[in-house]
């Protein structure tokens, strides 16, 4: 059994490295390709740098306080209005990133429904990324405000604390490794994003349109290389902050604490005001879906879901429907397999657990854009992937790679709410090991690899980045479709499109949620 469960962690480890090491190889040979590395540091390269870091820290900043006051309503209050708040901020997590991009143009672009404003450039960018990363952020500070001990805040109570110095002293300090990640996982979402600044990006350069612009554009691919060098270095600042924060994952059983403080009306204003923001850059988009043609002929129609103007038709959507079924049944698969190998098998050498462990948290600091940039470089030329399958094998293997860390802490966070022992009586009983992981752990971690199953789904139902490069005709995923489809000027098809995709999201979460929590 020993030797089984080290070949099968080692051939975990042979998964990850085969599709990491190739592409830093390829990414890092382009660069010898071309001319001298100064001859890329130009004034607009150096622009969209530091639009891209400028742009990162103020969603960043501005998620953590939009993301705190929602969790603080919703811990902080009762029955129907938590319930729904709860309800709604996760809504932007099922949709792509162009999806609120057309809802601000819906809502307040050119011909929006409540204002007129010129939505295109750094304004645009940073509502559209904010939408997109509140759900992130508000996640993380819900979980660490549910963790906290309501008997703090009645001591601080009872030794007359003003409600002030018990949030200052007591609620923040709590919440500071909920603050961090986050503002982390805002900041890295904002500059790897590809989807919002292709939209309403206009003249404000970020890395990653640019990385695309020189790539499939310019053709240059030295200097996209040396580009996605730019854009992995705050991400791996980002990496480094969060080995010291680990990320808190949602787990079903994770319940409410119940309100710990005086809740100022003020609060519920402003969180309101930040999830009908959110919803409705999301809800109108729906709506925006059945207008026979955006904002010309408001009539509506089921037409638009023909997509009669797209070359590929329902196709792209079909094609991301697999992409997303694949990725999300291997990846629960490999993850859980890791996990329990690294966290249920005592015997196997821990210098290989290490080596996993560590292998396993490396796609966490590899921006979305610059792995799919690196695997068109690396696998591109390889025949097995030439064919519409071998094509849709290569945006399998990538966007797996790409998602598997989040996959692999999660399965490790289930497994490490199962009492060790199990095993151990298995064992002392006479069962197999198999039998009793088949038996006993996998009916306890079936919530936990439910959880891991929806978040791979819809993360590569909606991923952009990281198949940007890596698409043919026969392979269109549905996301990037909708961005073909605006920049030709079918937005209510695009509206349609991404609509599919959220509900396809949705929908799945809902079914496997109920199966895996049947009993």
């Amino acid at each position: 059994m020993l030797k089984h469960a080290a070949s099968l962690l080692t051939l975990c480890i042979l998964f990850l490295l085969v599709g990491l090491l190739p592409a830093a190889i390829s990414l890092f040979s382009t660069l010898s390709d071309g001319p001298a590395l100064t001859s890329f540091i130009t004034g607009f390269n150096l622009r969209a740098f530091f639009n891209t870091m400028v742009m990162g820290l103020a969603v960043g900043l501005s998620a953590c306080v939009a993301g705190f006051t929602i969790a603080y309503t919703i811990v902080n209050t009762k029955g129907f209005a938590s319930k729904t708040a709860r309800t709604i901020f996760p809504i932007a997590l099922f949709a792509p990133s162009v999806m609120p991009a057309i809802g601000l143009i819906y809502l307040i672009g050119n011909n929006g429904l409540i204002i007129q404003t010129p939505l295109y450039g750094a304004t645009g960018v940073f509502l559209g990324a904010l939408v997109f990363t509140l759900p992130h952020a508000t996640l993380q500070l819900l979980l660490s405000l549910e963790r906290l001990d309501a008997g703090l805040i009645l001591a601080a109570r009872s030794l007359r604390a003003s409600p002030l110095k018990g949030f200052l002293t007591i609620i923040l300090p709590h919440c500071r490794a909920g603050l961090i990640n986050a503002f982390l996982i805002a900041f890295v979402l904002t500059v790897t994003d590809f989807g919002v600044p292709k939209l309403l990006g206009g003249n404000f350069s970020m890395l990653a349109t640019e990385i695309y612009n020189q790539a499939i554009g310019n053709q240059d691919w030295a200097a996209a290389g040396f580009l996605s060098l730019w854009l992995m270095l705050p991400c791996i600042l980002a990496f480094y902050f969060t080995s010291k924060y680990p990320m808190t994952v949602a787990q079903a059983g994770d319940i409410p604490a119940r309100p710990f403080s005086e809740h100022p009306i003020g609060w519920s204003i402003a969180a309101w005001l930040f999830l009908i923001f959110e919803a409705s850059c999301v809800l109108v988009v729906i709506y925006g879906s059945f207008v026979t043609f955006w904002p010309y002929v408001p009539e509506m129609t089921l037409a638009n879901y023909s997509f009669k103007n797209s070359t590929y038709g329902i196709d792209p959507w079909i094609n991301s429907f697999v992409l997303a079924t694949s990725v999300a049944a291997i990846g629960t698969i490999v993850s859980f397999v890791g996990a329990y190998l690294t966290r249920r098998v005592k015997d196997i050498p821990p210098a290989l657990t290490k080596l996993f462990s560590a292998t396993a948290l490396l796609p966490l600091c590899i921006p979305g854009t610059v792995l799919g940039l690196a695997f068109a470089l690396a696998f591109s030329s390889c025949s097995i992937f030439a064919s519409a399958t071998g094509a849709m094998t290569l945006l399998v293997f990538n966007t797996l790679i790409h998602l598997y860390t989040v996959a692999h802490i999660t399965a490790g966070n289930t497994l490490s709410q199962i009492d060790s022992r199990f095993e151990t009586v298995g064992e002392s009983l006479g069962v197999s090991p198999l039998s009793t992981v088949r038996q006993v752990i996998l009916p306890l971690c079936k919530t936990g690899l439910g959880e891991v199953f929806c978040y791979l789904f819809a993360s590569a139902l909606t991923t952009i980045s990281a198949v940007v490069f890596l698409y043919t005709p026969e392979t269109m995923p549905a996301a990037v479709a909708a961005i073909q489809m605006i920049d030709s000027g079918f937005i209510s098809e695009g509206a349609a499109m991404s609509t599919l995709i959220f509900a396809s999201a949705l929908a799945v979460r809902i079914i496997v949620l109920k199966i895996s929590q049947t009993k």
